[in-house]
């Protein structure tokens, strides 16, 4: 998984700088760590790796909820299609269910997608 799909998510949605929102390939970066320490955990350590990555993701699924937000405002304003505000949406929602940062990432691929068709 590419961490710079996330940071680049995060900046196109806020048309914002690195560090900003949480736009940083470090963030993405240290949730696949604690993912990784959290899957290969030993019997001593795994609960607190698994509170480790359960932390990091959902600080990582705030920023996209945030990010998701302005995308979809923004594709509002410009009145896009409603059926790509919707899918748009049902991207938001997947992320916000997922508990693993593979499902994140091909959500975040399918946004980029209608995001270039659409000029978002």
């Amino acid at each position: 998984m590419d961490n710079t799909t996330y940071e680049f998510f995060i900046r196109r949605c806020w048309d914002c700088d690195r560090f900003k929102h949480g736009a940083n390939t470090d963030t993405w970066e240290d949730l696949l760590v604690k993912h990784y320490n959290f899957k290969h955990a030993n019997v001593g350590n795994f609960i607190l790796t698994k509170k480790e990555f359960e932390k990091k993701l959902e600080q990582v699924k705030a920023y996209l909820d945030k990010a998701y937000n302005k995308l979809i405002t923004t594709a509002t304003k410009k009145k896009v299609n409603p059926k790509t505000i919707e899918q748009l949406t049902e991207s938001r929602t997947a992320v916000a269910a997922s508990s693993e940062p593979k499902e994140i990432f091909n959500s975040l691929k399918a946004s980029f997608t209608l995001m270039n068709s659409n000029d978002l």
